[in-house]
């Protein structure tokens, strides 16, 4: 009979999965994978640091809605892409992280580049296993899958020895043609009683508010919420990777669900009743306590976990099962309800979305070194409804994350409750990869941009332009402001004032630095038509953007209760 290896059957089962791209960093205890996967016909997007394979792992995951998988070597290449998985862990994403290792009889000899890998990604994933035996790699691709994507979704680790993926079996052990035959692909339903509580509890709302999060992106459609806000007339909050799953122009879409970003999210406190489609009460919503929900309010949660309904906070009536077969339950049975008139309530949040973006053009100027409003009011005349914007970190970044509108789910990226500095570039190529047909932009600090500046080199190796726009004001500039609010002086925060534009075209591609308002929307359009990968460097002054505000506030607040 036929033989196969252990490395060829692995690549068949990913290409079941759906597969087509693995984000991958070469080394030696993965060869056969790789020589595998170019015998499948599955795309290689190599990268120059495996954390920004993991990142472009994620990023694609957020983008497509679809599971990904990033594959690097065991040890080194193993840890250096551990770096990126607590932030994927914390946003959900659903990544199939593959390391291979060692020949799994010298396993605990002190073999080549040998760490216990399984044990360090386990607090970090929903799963982490070493295939023992090539028989198993079906089943344990399978189960990986199943775990990564059930749920709440999130990543998940397999570790494959180098002898595994060398192993020859039989042609017999070929996996079946569908993913039927191993995973539920039902929608689960909730109990229809709960269902007509929740309803009751809404129509019986002076002022209630549907806040969207992590959970709705991947199972959640836009026509089904849009639906559900249309029939019932309630006003709807997007925020984490759920941006965009209605667009921030639909009329009863507030946008970001972000009192620190948004000023009609500040009336969270006022609402009476609050519906969190897979929303956690984290510590952004204050863990959903007073003031950030009044202690009163009516707290009705959706979520495919059982482990995050009333966590933190009781609530009124927790929903579990699939978050787009509950959210169709409520509309069906809502379009045969009366409904309350919302307007008043939601045309005085409309009027606070308004007058935050009022407030934020008014930093708007001409004066040098520029705003960095300036530079995004003159950008958004540059961004099609269709682009995927990605938001790395940095003061300069928050203004835009305010300012700036979702439109598409998938469109809007932001790096993750963990903030992981500098992902931002992978996320870039990653999303014009996912999207080829969209203009990505990219909004980045002078600090993050050190992190991963030679992935600008993946992006031309692999023909995947983007814009970046980089705030330069030579500071680690959220920090620097923490520091001089708490202490009173700034303390290893300080850049040199760097030409990264000169950098970006010593690699490659297209640079320019600017230093006037006028300049801009000229420069980007220049950037875009290059059709390269590119960064437009703008000087601009250092101010604390409303993100460090809040942040600022509530600290010093929680510091005098103390005191």
């Amino acid at each position: 009979m036929p033989k196969i290896t252990g490395a060829h059957l692995l690549m068949k089962c990913l290409k079941r999965e759906g597969i087509r791209v693995i984000f991958t960093l070469v080394g030696d205890t993965i060869l056969p994978l790789c020589d595998a996967a170019e015998d499948e016909g599955i795309q290689f997007i190599d990268t120059r640091h495996e954390g920004a394979a993991m990142a472009m792992a994620d990023a694609w995951a957020r983008v497509t809605g679809e599971p990904a998988v990033a594959l690097v070597t065991g040890g080194p290449g193993f840890s250096n892409a551990m770096s990126v998985l607590p932030n994927i862990f914390t946003s959900e994403s659903p990544v199939i992280f593959l390391a291979g290792c060692s020949e799994l009889p010298e396993l605990g000899m002190l073999a080549f580049q040998e760490i216990d890998q399984v044990s360090m990604a386990a607090p970090v994933t929903k799963g982490s296993w070493m295939i023992q035996h090539p028989s198993r790699i079906p089943d344990m691709i399978a189960t990986a899958f199943r775990t990564a994507l059930s749920g709440r979704t999130g990543p998940v680790h397999l570790t494959i020895p180098l002898d595994i993926q060398e192993s020859e079996l039989t042609n017999d052990v070929l996996p079946g043609d569908t993913k039927a035959e191993y995973r539920h692909h039902g929608r689960n339903p909730s109990d229809p009683r709960l269902v007509d509580t929740a309803l009751d509890l809404l129509r019986g709302a002076e002022k209630p508010v549907i806040i969207a999060a992590n959970a709705a992106r991947y199972q959640l459609s836009q026509s089904s919420i849009e639906g559900l806000i249309e029939t019932t007339g309630l006003p709807l909050f997007t925020i984490e990777q759920a941006r965009g799953i209605v667009s921030d122009d639909h009329p009863l879409c507030l946008g970001y669900g972000d009192p620190s970003l948004n000023k009609a999210a500040r009336y969270f406190r006022e609402a009476d009743t609050v519906l969190l489609i897979g929303k956690r009460l984290d510590h952004r919503y204050k863990y959903g306590l007073s003031p950030f929900f009044n202690s009163e309010a009516k707290i009705i949660q959706l979520d495919p976990s059982p482990y995050e309904i009333g966590r933190n906070r009781g609530v009124s009536l927790g929903i579990m099962g699939h978050l787009g077969a509950i959210v169709d339950q409520m509309n069906d049975k809502a379009q045969l309800l009366q409904w309350k008139n919302a307007k008043p309530w939601v045309d005085s949040l409309l009027e606070a979305k308004k007058d935050h973006m009022r407030d934020l053009e008014s930093n708007a100027t001409e004066s040098e070194p520029l705003h960095a409003m300036s530079v995004f009011k003159s950008i958004k005349q540059c961004i099609p409804d269709d682009a995927i914007l990605v938001f790395d970190g940095g003061d300069f970044v928050q203004w835009g994350r305010g300012y700036l509108k979702a439109h598409h789910p998938g469109h809007w990226l932001r790096l993750g409750p963990l903030a992981h500095l500098g992902l931002g570039l992978p996320f870039a190529i990653s999303a014009k990869l996912a999207r080829p047909k969209s203009k990505v932009f990219l909004f980045i600090g002078d600090g993050s941009i050190g992190f991963h500046t030679m992935e600008y080199d993946t992006a031309i190796r692999h023909g995947l332009p983007f814009t970046a726009i980089l705030g330069n004001d030579s500071v680690w500039g959220i920090d620097r402001n923490f520091q001089l609010a708490y202490y009173g002086r700034p303390v290893a925060t300080d850049l040199r004032t760097v030409r990264y534009d000169e950098v970006v075209k010593a690699i490659g591609g297209y640079g320019e630095h600017i230093t006037q308002a006028s300049q801009i929307t000229p420069a980007v359009k220049r950037a875009v038509d290059s059709n390269q990968p590119s960064l437009i460097d703008i000087s601009i002054a250092s101010k604390q953007s409303p993100l460090a505000d809040a942040m600022i506030a509530r600290r010093l607040s929680s510091r005098n209760k103390l005191q």
